[in-house]
């Protein structure tokens, strides 16, 4: 399961649509995700600038539940278990 989930997020897509995609609830996913950070397979960033802006302009930026949006890439460790450069 942590295989397809980070191969998931390797694919861009979202926390909502993996758990959609893999018929579990999103905090079961959250769960397996924050796992997968603690064993060095993904590393957790806050948006940089360039991303902040993007929201910025959105018109929903001041109801959005996403203001301290949490972006997850796979470290290398991550990378190699999927075999992906």
């Amino acid at each position: 399961m942590m295989k397809k989930i980070i191969k998931r997020i390797w694919e861009g897509r979202t926390i909502a649509q993996i758990s959609e995609e893999l018929n579990m609830e999103y905090s079961a996913v959250m769960g397996i995700i924050e796992h997968l950070v603690k064993l060095g397979y993904l590393e957790e960033r806050k948006r940089n600038d360039e991303e902040a802006k993007i929201c910025r302009s959105c018109p929903l930026f001041r109801v959005c539940s996403k203001r301290e949006l949490k972006i997850y890439y796979l470290t290398e460790k991550g990378r190699k278990l999927l075999g992906v450069n």
